[in-house]
């Protein structure tokens, strides 16, 4: 018995089916404020399916900061003002699991609004 949505693979383990290639995995979430937060958009728009909203200041400002659920947490990560860092934040929105949080954005990760909805 598959359910709705699931598809069985050959070990037996259920598969998400996605729905269509141009659904959003994630939404991302953008300070407007922070200097450097249009490269940031533009380049999740060009390289991600995400869904990207900017927001307000989010008051953890140390570069561009942008906001992801994981694991049904958001996690918010500064100081995304590096390729590396930028690259990271992209592995981490393609992947539809996004338990695992890439190396170089555990360093970057805002402690004190963890948790937190956008404001």
């Amino acid at each position: 018995m598959v359910a709705a949505g699931l598809v069985g693979s050959k070990s037996g383990a259920k598969v998400a089916k996605n729905a269509c290639d141009s659904c959003p995995l994630a939404t991302v979430f953008v300070c407007r404020k922070c200097d450097g937060s249009d490269r940031v958009v533009a380049f999740l728009a060009k390289n991600t399916r995400a869904d990207i909203k900017t927001v307000r200041c989010q008051k953890v400002c140390k570069g561009p900061v942008a906001a992801v659920a994981i694991r049904g947490r958001m996690e918010y990560f500064g100081r995304l003002n590096k390729k590396k860092r930028l690259q990271a934040l992209k592995r981490l929105v393609n992947t539809s699991a996004r338990k695992k949080i890439p190396k170089p954005l555990r360093k970057t990760m805002s402690h004190e609004r963890s948790g937190f909805r956008p404001r």
